[in-house]
């Protein structure tokens, strides 16, 4: 009987995956189509032809250093616990490759999960560690709305909803912040509400000290002036790295764009991210980039299709590789790490120490 709910257990999750995967081929399909109907591919296809292999080889060597950047921002946020510089990177990069391949971002939780199979930090405090690191992320966002009043740009309808769907959020989790500095039992209990409904069994009786302890290392987070410091900083430095790597990236297909566009464009540009895309951001990033660059900044629509189509295969090419060596140096594989992405709350409400161990035999 056993093997029988097993067996369907099993079909019933591969029936899942392949509607998935073919909803999101669907949905990568129309947005390339789309993306091919407003370039002109002719054009595009000759400025590929001359590309600087030089300048094509620095921009993705940029595109990586700025997320070992922030996997050191990830690192400084979980003092005094103490994480090596490589494995704090390694999980980091992970982390991305998952968010990369999947439509929904696991790769948060799934940072968590793995810190705490290889250093026993619990994942209450690393995934308070992880939500301070991505809010950080959405910081310049602010600083961008507060500016656009005066820098004279009209955005599109779609980029203004991708701004102030930001903005909702980052105004929720100050809102949180808030609730839980003030009364911090009221935030527990709206926390651990949604989060009892999604677990069953002996994992439901776990929610509550894990959420208690989540806000405990989020308010102590806040009593930590000097950390919150360096962090800005390693904000700061990855944001200047995302933005040269987009003027290489112009650069590199033979387009001069003024820096400042590309601060601006790219900010705005990472917004997107924290949206649900196809698998791989296939036609998603190809039309957000048109959208963001020809439509706000006036950038040549063949200029822009040429960088996005060699940045966004390229840029993949690097997260695949150095994800995948990563999960090598960790004696992990992808399916199950994977798994974590896509089943968060079964995995890490467990409290199950030996979880995360169960990766390496799977």
């Amino acid at each position: 009987m056993d093997l029988a709910a097993a067996a369907r257990g099993r079909s019933a999750r591969v029936r899942a995956v392949a509607v998935r995967s073919a909803a999101g081929a669907a949905v990568s399909a129309l947005l390339v189509l789309t993306f091919l109907h407003l370039v002109n591919v002719g054009t595009v296809s000759r400025r590929l032809e001359h590309l600087n292999i030089g300048v094509a080889l620095l921009c993705g060597a940029t595109f990586l250093l700025a997320y070992v950047v922030r996997a050191m921002r990830w690192r400084c946020l979980l003092l005094p616990r103490r994480v090596s510089i490589r494995r704090a990177a390694a999980i980091y990069q992970i982390a991305i490759f998952i968010n990369w391949l999947l439509p929904v971002r696991g790769g948060e939780v799934a940072m968590s999960l793995l810190l705490r199979r290889s250093d026993g930090i619990p994942v209450s405090e690393s995934l308070a560690a992880v939500s301070m690191d991505k809010a950080m992320d959405l910081v310049p966002a602010a600083g961008l709305l507060a500016l656009l009043p005066f820098s004279g740009l009209h955005l599109s309808r779609p980029l203004w909803l991708v701004l102030l769907g930001t903005m909702a959020a980052v105004g929720l989790g100050a809102g949180f912040l808030a609730l839980a500095a003030w009364r911090r039992d009221q935030a527990i209990a709206l926390l651990a509400r949604p989060l009892e409904m999604l677990l069953r069994g002996s994992a439901r009786d776990r929610v509550l000290p894990f959420v208690s302890g989540f806000i405990g290392t989020l308010m102590t987070l806040f009593r930590r002036p000097r950390i919150l410091l360096i962090a800005a900083l390693c904000t700061a430095a990855a944001l200047a790295l995302d933005a040269l790597f987009c003027l290489l990236a112009f650069l590199a297909v033979g387009v001069a764009v003024s820096p400042l566009i590309v601060l601006f464009g790219y900010t705005l540009f990472n917004l997107s991210f924290v949206l649900p895309s196809p698998p791989g951001q296939v036609g998603s990033n190809e039309l957000i980039g048109l959208l963001i660059f020809s439509g706000v900044f006036r950038v040549s629509r063949t200029g822009v299709g040429a960088m996005f189509v060699f940045s966004h295969p390229w840029t993949g090419f690097l997260m695949a590789c150095s994800g995948l060596a990563c999960l090598s140096a960790m004696s992990l594989n992808l399916r199950s790490t994977l798994r974590l992405a896509r089943d968060p709350p079964a995995v890490a409400g467990t409290g199950d120490p030996e979880e995360p161990r169960r990766l390496e035999r799977q």
